[in-house]
């Protein structure tokens, strides 16, 4: 299995996130995951928008992606309100498919957000989000009823947050068949 781990980060201190790692790994049976590749893009303007990607050159043959791609990732990422200041690591957000429909196409992406418990040790799941095609058309049509904005409602700003994380998620085209 392929999967996405996402971090965000308030470099600036400002409270808000303005800088993006994602590490894109490889479970491999009998071994640790693989880290198979990491970029990082900075947002400069405080704009909510990725204006610079540091690292990640060259891109590995197995991910066939390009840069807006992976920007348009970033940019609808940094809209999530999960990130840590300055240089914590402690929450992240894990993306995965989880299921494929009878055409062999993803129809179910899930989105584990972890963070540190208050005894300080790893980083546990705290909730966990999914979106759904069920007629395996390419468009994700329904959503877990979650406030992943964290504004205190769980309405229909979460499920277009959602809905853009996984449909920019899948154009990176990060899983397996």
């Amino acid at each position: 299995m392929r999967y996405l781990k996402a971090t965000a980060q308030d470099l600036c201190g400002n409270g808000r996130a303005d800088a993006v790692i994602l590490h894109f790994y490889q479970q491999q049976p009998g071994a640790p995951d693989a880290l198979i590749y990491e970029t990082v893009g900075l947002d400069m303007t405080v704009d909510g928008k990725v204006d610079l990607q540091l690292a990640g050159e060259p891109l590995p043959d197995c991910l066939v992606v390009d840069k807006p791609q992976l920007v348009s990732f970033a940019d609808s990422f940094l809209k999530l309100n999960w990130f840590n200041s300055a240089r914590q690591w402690q929450r992240t957000l894990i993306m995965y498919v989880d299921h494929f429909g009878k055409t062999g196409q993803p129809n179910a992406v899930k989105l584990d957000f972890h963070e540190p418990g208050a005894s300080g040790a790893g980083a546990p799941l705290i909730y966990k989000v999914a979106a759904y095609d069920g007629d395996s058309d390419g468009v994700l049509e329904s959503f877990t009823n979650s406030d992943v904005d964290r504004n205190g409602a769980a309405d229909k700003a979460d499920k277009e947050l959602i809905r853009s994380l996984c449909t920019t998620f899948l154009a990176l085209n990060w899983y397996e068949v």
